[in-house]
């Protein structure tokens, strides 16, 4: 493994490594009287004269300690939280088509202003999303169904989906709609929500109520997911 040049300079500060501990210190030690001769003599030797020198000192001393946290701030990840919440309702849905109840489920949560809702499947579950479109073609508008060729590939699921968000109605905004990711493969859930990383994409999943053997008997209310850094929502609504 390569060492880092700031390895190496960080053993000279630290008591970890003795011998390169004491050359830093004395060194360091060496460097500061030096400094304080210049300053003496460009500033002065009185006690009036220290006082500045060590005023000036603390304030350039603040000042790069200000300067490195502003540094640090911007280039170390800050930590995300992740936060649950009954969505909103939206105008538009899509979801990964597996099971028809829990499809079923997130399309009656929305109904109060739901108008449109796109059906991601595959070959396998095609039947199904036609099923749905039948069911709610008098109350929503359903496009034709994304077919899904590769259901092992969570690249093309981003793609399908980023279009979904690209061809949106006109006036539609990206978080009019809210995205599902129940169902399908696990490769399909992380697809959407790469698409959704946006903050202006909100993500949901429609979870289930299970019964002693953990078999899920019913779908619940679906449940939206946030990710919040410093306060603020980066991916969410």
């Amino acid at each position: 493994m390569r060492v880092k040049f700031s390895q190496v300079v960080e053993q000279f500060f630290t008591p970890r490594a003795f011998f390169p501990f004491l050359i830093g210190s004395i060194s360091m030690a060496v460097i500061g009287n030096e400094v304080t001769r210049m300053l003496e003599k460009l500033v002065g030797e009185t006690g009036r004269d220290a006082l500045k020198i060590t005023v000036g000192a603390v304030f350039v001393l603040a000042f790069c300690v200000w300067l490195l946290y502003r540094w640090l701030s911007r280039v170390e990840p800050q930590p995300v939280d992740f936060k649950q919440r009954k969505p909103e309702f939206k105008r538009g849905l899509i979801l990964l088509v597996s099971k028809p109840e829990t499809c079923r489920k997130a399309i009656e949560y929305h109904l109060p202003i739901l108008e449109r809702c796109w059906l991601v499947c595959s070959l396998q579950s095609l039947e199904v999303a036609e099923a749905l479109r039948n069911e709610f073609r008098v109350r929503l508008q359903l496009p034709n169904p994304v077919i899904i060729n590769d259901v092992n590939n969570p690249l093309e699921f981003a793609d399908r989906v980023n279009e979904i968000y690209t061809h949106l109605p006109e006036g539609w905004r990206d978080d009019d709609v809210i995205a599902d990711y129940t169902g399908m493969t696990a490769h399909g859930s992380v697809g959407m929500a790469l698409a959704c990383l946006a903050p202006a994409r909100p993500l949901q999943y429609t979870p289930g109520r299970y019964d002693a053997g953990l078999q899920a008997v019913a779908p619940l209310d679906p449940i939206e997911i946030t990710l919040w850094r410093d306060g603020q929502a980066v991916a969410g609504s």
